[in-house]
């Protein structure tokens, strides 16, 4: 294959993974907007941003497609943080209980995984890894 065709076929690539990430952003945003909605119980012409779309747009550029996915939800079960950030279930307890991440309770006493939490977090760790890096 000629330099010219490697280009053309890395740059189709790379616009189509940026057109993934806006997709899923899309979907985050629609889920957010119609839980608020939803909770609200009236519709508004113009909803206000939520704290996570809020953070969304503040950190755009350290976002992962599957951040956003994962952020259409405020809270999540351990399992469900466990296979996203792949923390081990006794870590997630540990960083719960020192207040690195934030939870609530269920009527049962189950933990729930703030979302906007974790991925902050997330966030943060890759940062240091890269600083490292550097």
């Amino acid at each position: 294959m000629s330099r010219e065709v490697l280009d053309r076929y890395r740059e189709a690539i790379e616009r189509k993974v940026e057109a993934e990430k806006a997709l899923i952003d899309c979907r985050a945003r629609v889920a957010i907007i119609e839980k608020e909605i939803e909770l609200s119980g009236k519709a508004s012409d113009t909803p206000s941003k939520s704290s996570t779309e809020q953070f969304i747009d503040a950190n755009r550029d350290k976002l992962e497609p599957g951040d956003i996915e994962f952020l259409s939800e405020r809270h999540r079960g351990a399992k469900e943080v466990v296979r996203y950030s792949e923390i081990s279930e006794s870590s997630l307890k540990r960083m719960a209980d020192d207040g690195t991440l934030e939870i609530r309770r269920t009527d049962s006493g189950h933990r729930r995984y703030r979302t906007l939490s974790v991925v902050r977090y997330l966030i943060e760790r890759r940062s240091a890894a890269n600083e490292g890096n550097d």
